[in-house]
């Protein structure tokens, strides 16, 4: 699945149980993969109970305008960047592919190579399942919980069972990935579904993504280096180290098809 010039690649995050980390996962995936790799990409929040990339947006706006120092700083980032923030849009799940083609159309000499979608908490309703076919890949936490496995595994057969027999279907793949693993637990649960999504021919994303408290830190509270979900920067290298997540977004590029267009030089 290679991006090209006029069609980004539609990226969804979805999951049927709320809790799992989907809108903090998007988030800092959204931030690595522009700041970091140089993939040029917007955002779409879709989660309108939640709005939680927008307000997160809004929220370090805000602690930016107050703050002098925190100013100065990304002030001085973004110049060294050489790149303004990405776009993050909000729009209501029926309304999410027409108002991304309209941005998409409206700013005809940006090369996006992305689109991500932070999807709302729940996804079975008519509205959702058709915004669900129209990913080219949809990223799924799921957590070792029984009751959020069952519910995850029956929205990613439904969207993999469509997916296959909709021809007007965009939708390739749904991957299952393990999130918020404890890494001090052996979860014989994991193990198990692991086993039983591989036998349904589900996909399971490589690796998992471990919990730290550090997945809450926030810019207005923790600084520009204590930050871990952010719009405006990625967690620092020394702050992710361990819990996964360079591995997800470097398999998650692979598996897309996406080239790495440049470093930051967040040290």
């Amino acid at each position: 699945m290679k991006a090209t010039n006029t069609l980004p690649l539609f990226l969804g995050f979805s999951s049927q149980k709320g809790g799992v980390g989907k809108s903090t996962l998007a988030e800092i995936t959204a931030s690595m993969l522009y700041y970091e790799k140089g993939v040029e990409l917007f955002v779409v929040d879709c989660d309108l109970s939640q709005d939680s990339f927008y307000k997160l947006r809004q929220r370090e706006k805000a602690a930016i305008e107050e703050s002098p120092s925190l100013s100065e700083q990304m002030k001085s980032y973004f110049d060294q960047l050489g790149r303004k923030a990405y776009r993050v849009l909000k729009a209501d799940p029926k309304e999410a592919i027409a108002k991304t083609n309209a941005y998409l159309s409206s700013h005809p000499n940006e090369d996006f190579k992305l689109v991500i979608f932070d999807f709302p908490g729940h996804a079975g309703t008519r509205e959702l399942l058709e915004l669900s076919l129209e990913m080219n890949c949809i990223l799924s936490p799921i957590e070792a919980d029984v009751q959020s496995i069952v519910s995850c595994l029956a929205y990613a057969k439904s969207i993999s069972d469509l997916g296959v027999s909709i021809e007007t279907a965009r939708v390739k793949d749904i991957m299952l990935l393990w999130n918020k693993v404890d890494r001090r637990v052996k979860n014989t649960l994991m193990e198990h579904y692991s086993a039983y999504i591989k036998e349904e021919g589900l996909t399971l994303f490589p690796g998992c993504v471990y919990a730290t408290h550090r997945f809450s830190h926030e810019l207005e509270q923790y600084g520009f280096r204590g930050a871990f979900r952010s719009t405006y920067l990625p967690p620092h290298r020394s702050l992710r180290a361990g819990t996964g997540l360079d591995e997800l977004v470097e398999a998650l590029m692979e598996r897309l098809g996406i080239e790495i267009q440049k470093h930051d030089g967040n040290d």
